[in-house]
């Protein structure tokens, strides 16, 4: 059998990998039309704040490394036709000109990825913005930063304020603008934003209910916002959502209306030859009916090994609903999130209640500083959880984030929570974990 996976994506290389790992007989072939595979996305941040000597080196895994696992893979080609009644591809060889050639395939994998969303701005305007979703664009835009000391970020959702925080460390003003009115509007409610906010330096601008109307290229880059404010900075970036890259098969696929791909619940095309996996797929999000759009690299690789699994074995396994979990570290502070916000419910029609409460002792004979502020979101009549959010002074309270997206997924209640067991020792924890003790605050707000 042989299975083409187009894209070497975080999505496509858990799928060639969990192929080889169920039937080491099987042909796996990776076609990626740049020279780097598994790149993580806007790791611009990585390289500024020194995590990484180089930008090449923000990727999972080398070409060398996936032929060892028998995993061929062609760099730098492209696809350029897929006839799905013959079962066939046609490719090019970019550094080779126009030549093309043709191979078969008993399955396919989408794993094409998305590209950072194109603006509704002019042609012209368009060039002036700056994208980092790439290595290649953030290569460029490392080139732009040099020289730039007053940078406009577009975008004011975790890629927009991780960039945010990685320039105002050296030094750059930074105007940080959205059109909601609110900061990180899908992870996190006011008690855990508000908080944020009052720890964001001096030389960042936080700019909400400010849309972006036009971007003139002068001498400076001048921005007019729909609000009439005008802003001159030398660089502007753009921070938003990417969207999927779907146009190889927008003509032989059916297409959903936010633009990826209409898949079952196995991760199957409207071809059942063809799977589609990664950012070029919506999901079901949290208890809500219906899918939507969620690229992160967390859903890339478990589509990647579930459309695997369902090529090869008999039975077949559903994707699973999602509960978006994030988390990040912003101007020496830890966030995380998980499932529905208390704000964005009424969207998907839940009626939610919550319940919020800051710690500042992890142990009982322990203290060193600690600060942790934890929110339970929660079904008001039924008192299942339907969220959590988390912000801490230690990188290790980020676990709880798991946990909380395990029993969301669960359909755990206050009543169980509250009496869940979890380890005690008096040099790591409290006697009542923070969890048991905020579940049951809310048990007791609602009497």
């Amino acid at each position: 059998m042989r299975v083409i996976i187009i894209g070497g994506s975080h999505a496509g290389i858990a799928a060639a990998r969990h192929l080889k790992k169920i039937d080491d007989m099987v042909e796996v072939i990776i076609i990626e039309q740049s020279n780097v595979l598994g790149y993580i996305g806007s790791s611009l941040n990585l390289y500024l704040e020194g995590f990484i000597d180089k930008l090449e080196d923000a990727r999972t895994v080398t070409a060398s490394q996936l032929l060892s696992e028998q995993i061929n893979v062609l760099l730098n080609t492209r696809v350029v036709a897929i006839d799905e009644k013959e079962r066939t591809i046609d490719f090019m060889t970019l550094v080779e000109g126009d030549t093309v050639d043709s191979m078969g395939y008993d399955y396919l994998i989408l794993a094409m990825g998305s590209s950072q969303y194109s603006t509704d701005f002019s042609a012209s305007a368009e060039e002036t913005i700056t994208n980092f979703k790439t290595l290649t664009q953030s290569k460029e835009a490392l080139e732009t930063l040099t020289q730039a000391n007053s940078v406009a970020i577009i975008g004011a959702g975790l890629i927009g304020f991780e960039l945010a925080e990685s320039l105002s460390r050296l030094g750059k003003e930074i105007f940080l603008i959205d059109r909601m009115d609110s900061i990180l509007f899908r992870y996190f409610d006011e008690e855990i934003s508000d908080v944020l906010m009052q720890k964001i330096p001096e030389n960042v601008h936080v700019l909400l209910n400010s849309n972006v109307q036009e971007i003139e290229e002068q001498e400076q880059k001048k921005i007019s916002l729909a609000n009439g404010q005008e802003l001159v900075v030398d660089e502007a970036f753009y921070a938003i959502n990417p969207r999927p890259n779907c146009e190889l098969v927008s003509d032989c696929l059916e297409i959903n209306m936010d633009g990826t791909i209409v898949t079952n619940e196995y991760l199957e095309t409207s071809d059942p030859f063809i799977y589609a996996v990664g950012d070029l797929v919506s999901v079901h999000f949290n208890h809500s009916a219906m899918p939507i759009y969620i690229p992160l690299v967390t859903n890339a690789y478990r589509t990647g090994m579930i459309a695997a699994s369902n090529i090869l074995l008999n039975e077949k396994i559903p994707f699973p609903k999602v509960q978006r979990t994030i988390v990040s570290e912003l101007f020496d502070t830890y966030l995380a999130s998980c499932g529905i916000n208390e704000e964005e419910a009424p969207y998907y029609g839940f009626n939610v209640s919550s319940v919020t409460k800051s710690y500042h002792r992890k142990a009982l004979f322990d203290d060193e500083p600690f600060e942790l502020t934890l929110k339970l979101v929660y079904d008001v009549d039924s008192k299942q959880l339907m969220g959590g959010q988390l912000m801490s002074s230690s990188k290790h309270s980020l676990e709880i984030i798991n946990t909380l997206s395990a029993l969301v997924t669960m359909e755990a209640t206050l009543h169980q929570l509250v009496t869940m067991d979890f380890y005690f020792n008096p040099k790591l924890s409290m006697p009542l974990h923070f969890l048991n003790d905020l579940a049951m605050k809310g048990v007791i707000n609602q009497e």
